[in-house]
């Protein structure tokens, strides 16, 4: 199974609390995406070649829209890169269990934090949002980013990361 497929059940699991499943490093032939060559990131790729394997947004996490999504993994290493593509969404999360750095390619995506106004960014913009999020996550338009996650994915499932 490649890494960044491990990394969003971990993910997924971890932020919504769901059981995590076992993997192998032998599953769908995992392959290595460390490099020492600079790699350029083609954010323009098309939806046809992105990955469809990303696990559905829990139904009791989904507030309006439907989970229909895509991503293309560049690198996954000590950190991960790649981009992410959903039709329109909205989540609530809990407990975001990770640090994610995002740049908005196309749509919008409007982050809440309970009890906050909402922030607004457009293509161009970039966002971290910290391990400990708590909110909706609400992506409009034909939605795009390009996101890095610092860390080995495998701290993901670690279980005092699961809430």
């Amino acid at each position: 199974m490649n890494p960044w497929k491990i990394f969003n059940v971990a993910l997924c699991s971890a932020v919504f609390g769901l059981p995590i499943p076992a993997f192998s490093a032998q599953d769908e032939g995992a392959t290595n995406t460390k490099t020492t060559t600079p790699l350029r990131l083609e954010v323009n790729t098309p939806y046809s070649e992105m990955e469809t394997d990303f696990p559905p947004w829990p139904q009791e996490r989904i507030i309006a829209g439907e989970s229909v999504h895509r991503y293309k993994t560049f690198y996954a290493g000590d950190i991960t890169v790649e981009i992410y593509e959903s039709e329109p969404l909205t989540l609530r999360i809990d407990n975001f269990t990770i640090d994610e750095f995002v740049t908005v390619l196309s749509g919008k995506l409007i982050l809440t934090v309970v009890g906050e106004e909402p922030q607004h960014f457009v293509p161009g913009d970039s966002v971290l949002i910290p391990k400990g999020f708590a909110g909706t996550w609400e992506m409009q338009g034909n939605y795009r980013e390009l996101l890095v996650v610092m860390g080995d994915s495998d701290s993901v499932t670690n279980d005092k990361d699961i809430e």
